[in-house]
């Protein structure tokens, strides 16, 4: 006999709905957490975790495996990231989170992360892991309450209490959640959850520390260390406003991100921050040590002055890495501080070379490194910043932009000037500027004749200025033309082709030299002088253009025309007028 099917699997038969979950008159929810336990100001996250734990009598990971959350063993920042992602899940659960709406950067939290963006800005390398540091009283204050101010790599003191900050446990010498032991504490959190030194032989139990943080002794800081710990929390604030208001330094007006730069740089110069922001006492002595000699140089009234101070110490060494003096692309490769480098090279202006004067624009009233190697390919790259462009220079320079010192027949100290013009802010070697500017090989040495001969004659000072504020008028107004497209432009097929194709016949009282009409097209439509050419280069004047000096309108009118037809064959380099001068 076949037994009776069961009531609730036969599908003829309707199974009632379950009744819904009855809300109560009260509005309790009873999935929250009875007691709330509010996060402190300023408290670290996996501090509020702990107090939360401790009040309900367990564990921090048995507390997150209450909440429904995966378990996790992890460093306090991945820790800090977990929480942060289930923030919505402990609102619900605990009726708060351990994270503020609007969390605004305090004095001491603005100097962590200014000096995370410095190393990163200096290319320095990566720095140590930031020590949550603790003062006992205000332990015993706060009922265990761990403060975000207290996460540093710097020195720190309580401003509450005067004293400097504990980094280690002074019975076990640990460091406060340098591992996540801690997560497996019921203990209260000033209580060191640390595995203390002496250990049973059994390897199935381990003692833990159980050391009170909130009876460690501690020490005052001394007003020295307390003054230079205030400008240096001063000095990151003010960079983390990004204010662009000008700060007198020395002597140059520079932003208060450059001067808290200058002060890193001069502590890594004279110590190692790589290696000096470490968490026992003797790398803070050495620090502020070094910050206070960094605050002494940029403390002095001119660039000079400040120099002898870095002099005496051993700092901005023209042989480091930091204020180096070198003309070639190596100044190239790493991020120099603006300040320090006015410094340094202000400083030695008198015995600096020629090049030097040039690459380190000491003619500005703020000497300065050329700018570093973007980070980026080469191809993408037009022109580096910080220098003139070579497609504003023309071959040979402007006649009357230099004619106090350059008289405007004197062609090959024009063509020299505009080698010089191409040096300021550059790192280019003579014989690049040279070839890019359509220039002979062998006249790579005329510009150091040119500066020897005005050095000798005592305006090379007057020169170097008036070279300075031309490359200052070009940034501003560049020109119209690109003479750099222009020189690969005008091939000489080109030419003979846009000369062809003009008629004379409105001109008939001048006897035109083809010839000599397409060099006077080239040197028009480049800026150049025809005698630099292989095809057009003679040493006698141009025939086209001296014929008749009262005809130079009409032969102006014809190189305008054939400059027109040069345009459209060689593919419009640019949409600039024939001939341009600086205002």
């Amino acid at each position: 006999m076949q037994p009776n099917a069961s009531p609730t699997s036969r599908p003829d038969r309707h199974r009632p709905a379950a009744p819904p979950l009855r809300g109560m008159a009260g509005g309790y929810d009873i999935s929250r957490w009875p007691i709330t336990v509010s996060p402190l100001s300023d408290e670290l996250p996996v501090s509020w975790l702990w107090r939360v734990a401790n009040r309900y009598g367990m564990t921090s990971a048995a507390t997150l495996a209450a909440l429904g959350l995966p378990q996790v063993n992890a460093s306090v920042p991945r820790l800090e990231t977990y929480l942060r992602r289930h923030a919505d899940a402990l609102t619900a659960a605990l009726g708060t989170q351990p994270y503020a709406a609007d969390e605004a950067l305090s004095r001491h939290e603005a100097l962590e992360v200014e000096l995370e963006r410095y190393a990163v800005d200096y290319r320095i390398g990566r720095l140590p892991a930031a020590t949550i540091r603790f003062c006992p009283q205000c332990l015993a204050d706060s009922g265990g309450a761990w403060l975000r101010s207290w996460r540093r790599r710097t020195p720190a003191s309580c401003p509450t209490h005067g004293v400097q900050l504990l980094v280690r446990c002074p019975e076990c010498g640990a460091v406060p959640f340098s591992r996540s032991i801690w997560m497996t504490a019921a203990t209260p959190a000033w209580i060191c959850p640390q595995l203390a030194v002496q250990q049973p032989p059994s390897r199935r139990r381990r003692n833990r520390c159980g050391y009170d943080l909130r009876q460690a002794p501690t020490s005052p800081l001394g007003a020295l260390e307390a003054d230079t710990l205030d400008r240096l929390s001063t000095s990151a604030e003010a960079a983390a406003a990004h204010s662009l208001e000008p700060v007198d330094v020395a002597g140059f007006g520079v932003t208060a991100r450059d001067r808290l730069d200058a002060i890193f740089e001069l502590i890594d110069e004279d110590l190692d921050l790589t290696q000096v922001l470490a968490p026992d006492a003797t790398g803070r002595d050495r620090l502020l040590s070094s910050a206070r000699l960094a605050f002494e140089v940029l403390d002095q009234p001119t660039a000079h002055a400040a120099a002898d101070i870095a002099d005496r110490h051993g700092l901005l060494d023209p042989n480091c890495r930091h204020t180096p003096i070198v003309t070639d692309a190596r100044a190239r490769r790493r991020p120099h501080n603006p300040l320090l480098a006015a410094i340094r090279l202000r400083s030695l202006e008198d015995v600096l070379s020629p090049t030097a004067q040039l690459t380190f624009r000491l003619a500005s009233s703020m000497p300065r490194y050329p700018e570093p190697i973007p980070r980026c390919r080469a191809e993408e790259i037009r022109s580096w910043p910080g220098q003139v462009p070579l497609e504003a220079i023309p071959q040979v320079l402007w006649p009357g932009t230099l004619t106090p010192w350059i008289e405007d027949n004197d062609i090959p100290a024009r063509s020299a000037a505009a080698m010089l013009l191409a040096k300021i802010g550059s790192t280019r070697a003579w014989s690049l500027i040279a070839l890019d500017l359509g220039l002979p090989a062998a006249f790579a040495t005329t510009p150091s004749a040119l500066v020897t001969r005005m050095r000798r004659d005592g305006t090379w000072r007057a020169l170097l200025r008036a070279l300075e504020d031309l490359a200052t008028n070009l940034a501003d107004s560049p020109p119209p033309i690109d003479y750099s497209a222009r020189r690969w432009a005008a091939a000489p097929a080109l030419i003979e082709k846009a000369v062809q194709s003009i008629k004379t016949d409105a001109a008939p009282r001048i006897m035109v030299d083809r010839d000599r009409l397409a060099g006077l097209l080239w040197q028009t439509y480049t800026g150049g002088d025809a005698r630099y050419h292989p095809d057009y280069g003679t040493d006698a004047p141009l025939e086209a253009w001296n014929a008749s000096r009262t005809h130079d309108a009409q032969v102006a009118e014809l190189v305008e025309r054939a400059g027109e037809e040069l345009h459209r064959l060689a593919g419009h380099p640019d949409y600039g007028p024939l001939e341009w001068r600086p205002p």
